[in-house]
């Protein structure tokens, strides 16, 4: 029974690129966090991210349909408040491929930072740089929107 409980406890279902330097730890530790404080946002990652990569590339990204791509600064900053909502910003974007939710581009990336915002209101001891990040992008987007 022991060993069919443990994929439950684990994050086997995603796999997390070793490239050495402690990120699949802290990625792991992001994960957690994610878990813990929010389980409509752990149960999208878990659903829709199935491989997580590493870029050297500006932005963290994703892959559809199932992979998330984290850039060296976000998985290196030493926030894991962070790292989780890079987590869950870009695995709301596979959330809305995978169901065929479409958006236009802008409209899709302002319902991810909303997506990312909720799960910021969640944490305990986040930073207000995180917090005003998002806000600027909400803000931003909308009023692009409208124009």
């Amino acid at each position: 029974v022991l060993l069919l409980t443990i994929p439950v406890f684990g994050f086997s279902q995603i796999i997390i690129d070793d490239v050495g330097d402690g990120w699949k730890a802290r990625v792991e530790k992001a994960i957690s966090l994610v878990k813990d404080t929010d389980s409509v946002s752990y149960q999208t990652l878990i659903t829709n991210c199935k491989r997580i990569e590493f870029i050297m590339g500006d932005r963290s990204t994703n892959l559809p349909p199932n992979t998330i791509v984290i850039n060296t600064k976000d998985v290196t900053s030493p926030s894991i408040n962070n790292l989780a909502a890079v987590l869950v910003h870009e695995s709301y974007h596979l959330y809305l491929w995978n169901n065929s939710i479409k958006f236009t581009a802008r409209e899709e990336e302002l319902m991810c930072y909303m997506h990312e915002y909720n799960f910021l209101c969640k944490l305990t001891d986040v930073e207000d740089w995180l917090f005003l990040n998002a806000v600027n992008q909400i803000i931003q987007l909308k009023n692009t929107r409208n124009k």
